[in-house]
């Protein structure tokens, strides 16, 4: 009877679960449409939760664009400008998306010690690069030296034709 029972309800429900997920489904779809990432996100969020998407904030976000304004809206394929030369070298994380570089060679101009005995090490293209960590390299005044780019955006500064390098950031 228990069996007969739980197997009737199954059914019963079975079409309102069907319709059910109809209606998430079409309200997840509106909300992939959402551009703003915490709006989106909500949206998300309140439709799996059951919530009704007729707040004022989701449905505000919901409308189309009016053509009105005055402000041009970027298209998905332009690209922000890009200045690819050796004086942008190491600062991408403060520029938005630079061709980037792979390595630089210079000359040193001037060699000092930081208070841990970290190298702050100044180029003769104007840039300067501050040691990271406690490995050593006899480095002096006129030797041409290369930075390279690692990995997660770190940057290695080796003597020209040798292999030991040290990790640098740039700070000037």
């Amino acid at each position: 009877m228990k069996k007969q029972l739980l197997s009737l309800l199954v059914l019963l429900s079975a079409p309102t679960f069907a319709a059910q997920t109809e209606i998430n489904t079409q309200a997840l779809q509106a909300c992939s449409f959402i551009e703003n990432d915490f709006n989106r996100l909500l949206c998300y969020d309140n439709t799996i939760a059951g919530k009704s998407l007729t707040k004022p904030s989701v449905a505000k976000v919901l409308a189309p664009p009016t053509t009105n304004t005055n402000v041009p809206i970027p298209t998905p394929t332009q690209k922000a400008p890009s200045v690819a030369n050796a004086d942008d070298f190491g600062l991408e994380h403060k520029e938005v998306h630079k061709e980037k570089d792979t390595e630089i060679k210079a000359t040193i101009t001037s060699i000092e010690k930081a208070a841990y005995g970290e190298l702050i090490i100044n180029l003769d293209n104007d840039q300067q690069w501050r040691q990271i960590g406690s490995d050593s390299m006899r480095l002096k005044e006129s030797d041409t030296v290369v930075i390279t780019r690692g990995v997660f955006n770190s940057f290695l500064l080796k003597k020209a034709n040798q292999n030991r390098s040290i990790r640098v950031k740039r700070t000037k």
